[in-house]
């Protein structure tokens, strides 16, 4: 009678990738109160040891991670970035790109008030995180035929990312409940797609955008 082997279970196996999640949940929460810090109180205020307070780990666990503030602080950043370019990396017409972001930064003021914190911070930074990314996808609209000719896409993007931020921190505060902010947040996505449609595009390029817009103003009027 012939042998069988039967295969073997390393033990170690599952107490590693244990050990992996846990590593991997902590730097989350590290960077998830990183950011809330950074959003309240600015990037000065960021350290690891504030960091790791505000996360609920003690600071040697927050070492292991992050080894100074200038590796904290370029973490948080590679997070956001890649944050945004998933966003730009989805498929959407531009009538819905503009209601998605408008929506988000309502929903998440942080990433304005980090930004805010970011432009007036003093000396000469780098742009934004993110920024590049946002550029870039307004330089695509520019060079297509379906646009104006002469468009100047990054100061394009600062008015139309000004508007966005701006908003972003003034919803909730010009309205009382959720529905509100919702109801506010609509008005403002239909004048800034306006903006674009007569200011940027060719509206007769974007007929779904353009009858959107007169639906709008329809439902508005009556």
């Amino acid at each position: 009678m012939r042998s069988v082997k039967l295969a073997t279970v390393d033990p170690a196996e599952p107490a590693e990738r244990s050990l992996r999640s846990d590593a991997q949940q902590s730097r989350a929460a590290l960077l998830t109160a990183a950011r809330a810090l950074m959003a309240e109180r600015g990037p000065e205020a960021l350290t690891v040891v504030a960091v790791a307070q505000r996360a609920g780990l003690n600071r040697s666990t927050a070492y292991q991670h992050f080894r100074n503030r200038e590796q904290l602080l370029r973490a948080v950043g590679d997070a956001f970035a890649e944050e945004v370019r998933r966003m730009f990396s989805q498929p959407r017409d531009f009538g819905e790109q503009v209601d998605f972001f408008v929506r988000h930064f309502r929903d998440h003021p942080d990433i304005a008030r980090m930004w805010t914190f970011q432009l007036l911070s003093d000396g000469r930074e780098a742009a934004p995180e993110g920024w590049a990314d946002y550029v870039s996808a307004l330089e695509r609209l520019a060079r297509s035929p379906r646009s104006q000719d002469g468009i100047d896409a990054e100061m394009l993007g600062i008015i139309g990312m000004s508007a966005a931020l701006v908003w972003s921190l003034m919803a909730r505060q010009r309205t009382d409940s959720d529905e509100e902010a919702r109801a506010e947040t609509l008005r403002f996505a239909h004048e800034l797609k306006r903006l674009f449609l007569f200011g940027a595009l060719r509206p007769e390029s974007w007929p779904a955008l353009a009858a959107e817009l007169e639906q709008d103003k329809q439902k508005g009027s009556r």
